[in-house]
């Protein structure tokens, strides 16, 4: 019994040797084992006595395997076959027509393994999102209570970010209802050749019962810019031409065209809060005088630190430079929003 089980174990090692790669190194020693790949210069060998080792390829002179492998030489041509040993510094690979130089070989891997000569792949898409409520009280034109509830969904990837939302509003003033605005919108922006130049596009529809007005559409392409774009810190500016239309209650409609310019400043700070602060000027290219500047400043204050819940305080300004008889250009707005997002 005793003899069939050394019998056996000196048959499973003998096995093993043979299916065992080998590298002859200049020195005239032999390393066996079992060769995992040979990239920037660098072989690895997994051993049953040492262990994984590292093998510098200018030491090498000759290889040897009992399986089949992957490789690229220098001028990026693909082999793939069993390695012999030869002599010279050439080696034979099976299929191939003719022996290979081991300094030509620039890389070589297992079947089943990722090509290491390829770059990693771009990191893939990520969405995130938030909803809210909100509260906010307003002066200027008019004195009101408002109410409002929305959601947001981002998709960011390597070389782009989309951002689409849907929100609406609801106020009441003097018991009487004054206002039910509906809005929904998107906004995508691909960076240019991966720099901090990049095109966007960004597109707005937006119903208001009482303003006369049955639908309002936006759109806006151009150019954008960051200054700085950080992990914590980002500032951009965006340049870009506007078309507006207005759809009328009574069956008629407005066309406008325009520049659109923003300035767009987020900040990370700590771990308590984000601040997000947004200028932007629109000029209208019909007449010289009709412009609007808005401005809205926001600061999100987390509730909990172990729950995606935060307080959202603001404030908002608008200007209007032609404006109906008796209005007031500036109306101004503070509204506080309770945020729950998600990832």
């Amino acid at each position: 019994m005793l003899k069939r089980l050394v019998l056996g174990m000196a048959l499973l090692l003998c096995i093993s040797a043979v299916k065992a790669d080998k590298i002859w190194l200049s020195d005239g020693s032999v390393l066996v084992g079992q060769l995992q790949m040979l990239v920037n210069g660098k072989a690895m060998l997994k051993t049953a006595s040492a262990g994984d080792l590292v093998i510098d390829q200018t030491q090498i002179v000759n290889i040897e395997t009992a399986v089949p492998l992957n490789g690229v030489l220098q001028n990026n041509e693909r082999v793939n076959g069993k390695l012999q040993a030869g002599t010279d510094g050439l080696l034979k690979v099976d299929g191939a027509s003719s022996p290979i130089a081991l300094q030509n070989i620039k890389a070589l891997w297992g079947e089943g393994m990722v090509d290491p000569t390829l770059p990693p792949p771009p990191q893939g898409r990520v969405w995130a999102g938030e909803a809210y409520v909100d509260m906010a009280g307003k002066t200027g034109n008019t004195e009101k209570f408002n109410s409002g509830a929305g959601v947001k969904a981002t998709m960011t990837g390597p070389e782009d970010r989309l951002l689409l939302y849907l929100n609406g509003s609801y106020a009441r003033e003097n018991s009487i209802t004054s206002e039910k605005e509906y809005r929904a919108g998107f906004d995508y922006e691909h960076s240019i050749a991966n720099t901090l130049n990049s095109w966007f596009v960004r597109a707005e529809a937006e119903k208001d019962e009482f303003s006369g007005i049955d639908l309002r559409t936006h759109v806006v392409a151009g150019y954008g810019y960051f200054f700085f774009k950080e992990e914590t810190t980002q500032l951009r500016f965006r340049i870009g031409l506007s078309y507006l239309r207005k759809e009328y209650e009574d069956g008629g409609s407005d066309d406008a065209y325009g520049l659109d310019l923003n300035l767009h400043y987020e900040r990370k700070i700590d771990e308590w809060g984000t601040l997000v602060s947004d200028l932007t000027y629109t000029p209208g290219l019909n007449e010289i005088d009709d412009y609007r500047i808005y401005h809205e400043s926001a600061l999100d204050i987390p509730l909990m630190m172990s729950k995606p819940l935060s307080l959202r305080l603001g404030i908002s300004n608008e200007y209007n430079n032609l404006v109906a008889e008796g209005a007031q250009r500036m109306d101004t707005t503070y509204f506080a929003k309770l945020v729950y997002k998600w990832k």
